[in-house]
């Protein structure tokens, strides 16, 4: 029964958990969670696809066949929109089979980002452009190559519904962190809405398990699930010796969500949380399968955590 917090986790698994961890539905945060998720229902199918995924895939594929990429070569693919992907996979292989196969790679991700800046005393909130996505690897890996995605339509983002649920995870991260006299935070929502088919599943962690790189984050919102099963939201502790264990999950509904410490949280809290979503699988065959979701993070700006 929802709210979920740490604490009940802690006691349902008899070890401590300390770092923050919230799963609860948007009228726990008095927002009227049908007229939400009404609002934004429809919004996610005219969002622009994520051809980051697809040339990641294309560029798995092209390694797992011992082609060479020449990493800054790839880069400027990856990274730019101008350039056609058949020329310029056929710049690295003759294989025609390969290259095909390449090419059939389709999109499975819509999505769309805004970034918010967020005044605590008083409680203010003002529109800022979003910074380029990269996540902190070795320079070597594709992962650490910028990403800048479509901006949210203002219609959407500028209604009291989702301002005040921006506002109300700004004031949740200032509850669980007493030890910060925090006055500004940034706070990045992600709209992402992802596609099963019958033989490739949703998936929206192809990463694995993973933190984003934000104070706290909600690691997912959900809108809808359209004719789907599956898709488990994962909150992972990982341990001294590297290993993760699975803390709690759910499979959430519409209107659900969950809010989680994510990085460097260990120093204040004592445990480190990482997080994962399962894959999801088409139900019924003949209808087309989305979960659609906002994600947000939330940075701590001044006093940096």
């Amino acid at each position: 029964m929802l709210p979920i917090t740490h604490k009940e986790i802690s006691l349902q698994r008899k070890v401590p958990v300390h770092s923050p961890i919230l799963c609860a539905r948007l009228d726990h945060l008095d927002i009227d969670t049908e007229a939400f998720i009404e609002h934004f229902t429809d919004s996610f199918k005219s969002m622009d696809w994520d051809y980051y995924d697809v040339k990641r895939k294309q560029y798995e594929l092209l390694l797992a066949h011992a082609v060479e990429i020449p990493f800054e070569k790839f880069k400027n693919y990856y990274t730019g929109s101008s350039i056609d992907a058949k020329d310029f996979l056929s710049s690295l292989t003759d294989d025609e089979s390969l290259l095909q196969e390449c090419l059939e790679i389709k999109p499975w991700r819509r999505r769309s980002v805004c970034s918010f800046e967020m005044q605590v005393k008083p409680h203010t909130l003002s529109r800022i452009y979003p910074q380029a996505f990269k996540q902190a690897v070795d320079g070597a890996d594709i992962r650490s190559l910028p990403r800048n995605f479509s901006q949210t339509d203002s219609q959407l983002i500028d209604s009291a519904l989702f301002q005040s649920f921006v506002m109300r995870i700004g004031e949740e991260a200032q509850k669980v962190t007493p030890h910060i006299d925090i006055k500004k935070m940034r706070l990045t929502a992600h709209f992402m809405s992802v596609k099963a088919r019958q033989l490739v599943p949703g998936n929206n962690s192809p990463e694995g398990a993973h933190e984003d790189g934000a104070d706290f984050i909600v690691s997912a919102l959900v809108i809808n699930r359209d004719n789907i099963t599956g898709a488990k939201s994962q909150v992972l502790e990982k341990l001294a010796d590297g290993s993760l264990v699975t803390l709690f999950e759910r499979e959430l509904q519409p209107g659900e969500f969950l809010f989680q410490a994510d990085t460097g949280e260990e120093k204040h809290y004592g445990n480190d949380l990482w997080h994962f979503v399962t894959p999801f699988y088409v139900d019924d065959p003949t209808q087309e399968s989305w979960r659609d979701i906002i994600g947000l993070d939330v940075e701590i700006v001044e006093p940096k955590a």
